[in-house]
């Protein structure tokens, strides 16, 4: 890919040529690198050539570099930086005449398409056509722009209407995502105003797009010609259904756009069906039809309706627990936010008004638990249908997910899905529990007739790494069993019965990205060394041995968080210590000498143990949760001490307490863990001499009183989750205050760098095993602040690895200490963003 080299006399403006460009291409790995200012604080203003030569190594590309600058002394500091490349180097630069910032954002979607150095250069050359046609100024036609004629690939053809509904029009960032979804085909696109079509402009030319002027409500003509022709058609009137990614800009009454051809209305390209693409990958295989058979739900009257309701209630609590066990699977590799689609689940179990509905209809009318049941959810449905948000309406999916699973519990039937061979799971719909327990050995990938890309089904299939096509129609329904399919999950194409040419060019893209997936694997198990030497430590969170191991797969240096709870949940007997301790032992020896952090207990009111009775509070994240809760029964707390303490010879055990506010509290705990070290080894039982002791910081307090905790603590590792939650007084998933929920607000890493600096004065270490430990926009500043230790889930720790190689950590600690002046979380973003060039 062509890279892109920005000179300007002032840093602020580099700067902000490159975020604009940045943001015209924001899923590319499109370098570009900036040079600005003389360095010289008494006089800032101006270039320096060896500041450009830094520059130009960092945007180095066998494709070629091109260098734009803003006036005089620019272009004679880039030629004498020109002149301190080796030669082989320096014929791939080209210095362009073309403006900074124009050509910056032309040249940047021109490279971000695959275009030649020549084909970028030309883009930035012509970028003034875009503002001098707005303007009705003359000025010479850019390269971009066609005429009538011009000659294209022999093909297919297709062509629509497609009405401009953006708020703003198609300024640069919605033109920017016309022009690249224009530029995933091999057909030529072109682009006209419906009222003047003689003038057509090139589709997947910035310029030409841009200078069109397009304004809400005006109505293009869109041609396509080549092989994927159909699919370049249908790509852009989506992305027009979704704005051109400008989201609530756009929220415009809709007027569908209006297809001109005489093709059929079903999703079809000349090699198969369209649908949407979900979750990126190739994947080739005979069809998997799965049909799930809908338990049958007959209207009965019930002589004894209390047990008819406990009945039910056994129901709901056994898809409670195995909800809980998905949330848990899912969480090794995915988000926070992506694991938490279950919380929702959870929540539908519990709403009360639905509960309520249920209850008057069995306990008052008679009804049979399943017919109850399953009229509720049909209400439930309905009113969801109502809603005129597209996201919302289509949480309906898991309503009926939810509301399936139960009535299968109370049928007696299992909710399974048995596939005996690989091959591409096809379907009228997928459920996001379906979805979650997929065999990525055996499914290769997914197609279904329904569904889209904000679908918990497709965010759960990007977490597994299952490629996925949604939303095919029903035309999929129509496909036999074994079949012969190859699914594109970057173009939405889903080839059926493929020709043996298709087949080999699609066998080599699967075994160019299975490639790239085990070089990553790979990479991972190598140690993350910054450029400047620095070991970063990379560990998981966990919640079981099977986790212990896949985090090693991903090549986890050890374990920053072992969530013990995990064997105190979803039972209705306490575990008693010796299965604890055989647990504990099981997940040390899988991690040999590599570091193992046990946190003790982390439950409360919002996650009752049925054996531990607690009184019912108003607001569970402030009241007896975690080591409260445990200091409140000494004899439960220690039983797990022990346990832990008993797996830790010859490994690297460390404990950790949660949710800890005072000092008291930790001197409290580690008096309970001195006297079970003290009952440990009153039994014989060997232990290791010295078992470190941390705590984690979720609590402001915590971290206002780090220097009295760092006297007495051997680590601290920081909860940036909850630590968010009680800094900001916004709750973790409430929508309503989602905008306060970003842990990179400054007041939380005013909270975080204090917690460093008061480790450090005694020499202690600092981790954060927060979902912000897995942010690669996070990870500089919390490597510049000082953090030691990062930990996330397994899935994130390969990208984590490689980000950490490229960073030059005493660096960034004066973006560290800037970021802790800015005024939001945005600002910081941003900040990271331009300095670093990360997406």
């Amino acid at each position: 890919m062509v890279n892109l080299v920005l000179v300007s006399h002032s840093p602020s403006l580099a700067r902000g040529a490159a975020e604009l460009a940045r943001l015209m291409t924001q899923q590319s790995p499109l370098i570009i690198a900036t040079a600005a200012g003389t360095g010289d604080e008494s006089s800032p203003l101006g270039t320096n050539a060896e500041e450009i030569a830094r520059a130009m190594e960092e945007a180095f590309s066998e494709d070629g570099v091109l260098v734009l600058m803003d006036m005089g002394s620019a272009v004679l500091s880039a030629e004498m930086a020109l002149e301190l490349l080796p030669p082989d180097k320096k014929a791939k630069f080209m210095l362009s005449s073309a403006p900074i910032v124009e050509g910056a954002v032309s040249a940047a979607v021109q490279a971000s398409l695959g275009g030649t150095l020549e084909q970028v250069r030309a883009e930035a050359v012509g970028s003034l056509g875009n503002k001098a046609a707005q303007l009705s100024v003359p000025e010479e036609r850019g390269p971009a722009q066609e005429q009538p004629g011009t000659e294209v690939t022999v093909g297919a053809t297709a062509d629509a209407l497609i009405e401009i509904r953006n708020k703003l029009g198609l300024h640069a960032r919605p033109a920017a995502t016309f022009v690249q979804t224009a530029g995933r085909f091999t057909s030529n696109v072109h682009v006209a105003r419906a009222d003047n079509e003689a003038k057509r402009s090139n589709a997947k030319s910035i310029n030409a797009v841009a200078s069109m002027g397009l304004r809400r409500g005006e109505t293009i003509h869109v041609w396509a010609e080549g092989l994927d022709a159909s699919a370049a058609i249908d790509a852009l009137k989506q992305a027009a259904e979704n704005g051109f990614g400008e989201g609530e800009e756009t929220a415009v009454p809709a007027a569908a756009a209006r297809e001109v051809t005489a093709r059929s209305s079903s999703k079809t390209f000349d090699g198969g069906l369209l649908g949407i693409p979900a979750s990126p990958g190739y994947a080739a295989g005979p069809a998997i039809v799965l049909k799930l058979a809908e338990p049958e739900i007959d209207q009965r009257t019930v002589d004894d309706p209390e047990a008819e309701w406990q009945r039910l209630s056994k129901a709901l609590e056994a898809v409670r627990a195995s909800t809980e066990q998905l949330r848990t699977q899912i969480s090794k590799s995915a988000t926070t936010y992506d694991a938490a689609i279950f919380d929702a689940h959870l929540m539908f179990l519990k709403d009360p008004d639905l509960l309520a509905r249920v209850q008057l209809a069995i306990v008052d009318g008679h009804k049979n638990a399943g017919w109850a049941w399953s009229e509720a959810i049909r209400d439930t449905l309905v009113e969801f249908g109502k809603i005129e948000d597209d996201y919302m309406r289509a949480r309906a999916a898991d309503v009926a997910d939810i509301g399936r699973q139960v009535l299968v519990q109370l049928s007696g039937g299992a909710v399974t899905l048995n596939i005996a061979a690989p091959g591409i799971l096809i379907a009228a719909d997928l459920s996001p529990s379906d979805t979650a327990r997929l065999d990525r050995v055996m499914v290769l990938g997914v197609c279904t007739e329904k569904g889209g890309p904000t679908s918990h089904s497709a965010i759960l299939a990007r977490t597994l790494g299952i490629p996925a096509v949604l939303g095919c129609g029903e035309a999929l329904g129509t496909t036999a069993e074994g079949t012969s399919l190859i699914v594109d999950g970057s173009t939405g194409q889903v080839w059926t019965s493929p020709s043996a040419q298709v087949s080999a060019a699609y066998q080599e893209k699967i075994a160019a990205w299975r490639s790239q997936q085990a070089l990553a694997r790979q990479t991972s198990r190598a140690p993350a060394i910054s450029k400047d030497g620095i070991a970063v430590e990379i560990v998981a969170n966990i919640g079981s041995a099977k986790d212990a191991r896949a985090a090693l797969d991903s090549g986890a240096d050890g374990v920053g968080l072992l969530r013990s709870e995990f064997l105190f949940l979803n039972r209705s007997d306490m575990p008693q210590e010796d299965e604890q301790a055989a647990v504990y032992q099981e997940i040390a020896d899988v991690m040999e000498q590599r570091p193992l952090i046990i946190r003790t207990l982390d439950v409360g009111g919002d996650k009752p143990l049925a054996y531990l009775p607690q009184k019912e509070e108003q607001n569970p994240f402030l009241g007896k949760r975690a080591l409260r809760l445990c200091l409140d029964q000494p004899d439960f707390f220690k039983a797990e001490l022990r346990a832990i303490l008993r797996a830790s010879a010859g490994h690297n055990v460390k404990i950790m307490f949660p949710m800890v506010a005072d000092i008291g509290e930790l001197r409290r705990a580690r008096a309970l863990l001195e006297e079970a070290r003290e009952e440990v080894l009153q039994r014989g039982i060997p232990i290791a001499l010295k078992v470190d002791v941390g705590i984690m910081v979720e609590i402001p307090s915590a971290a206002l009183l780090a220097p009295v905790f760092a006297d007495e603590v051997d680590f601290f590792s920081i909860g940036t989750n909850d630590l968010t939650q009680y800094t900001m007084a916004a709750e973790r998933g409430n929508a309503d205050v989602a905008y306060l929920q970003d842990a990179l607000h400054p007041a939380v890493l005013g909270l975080i760098d204090r917690t460093i600096r008061g480790a450090d004065e005694v020499g202690k270490w600092v981790g954060v095993c927060g979902e912000l430990a897995g942010d690669p926009v996070a990870m500089p500043l919390l490597l510049g602040l000082g953090v030691k230790e990062l930990s996330m889930a397994p899935g994130s720790i390969p990208a984590a690895k490689s980000l950490a190689r490229t960073l030059d950590i005493a660096g960034l600690r004066d973006l560290a200490r800037e970021s802790l002046e800015l005024e939001s979380s945005a600002a910081v973003r941003l900040l990271v963003k331009e300095r670093l060039g990360l997406q």
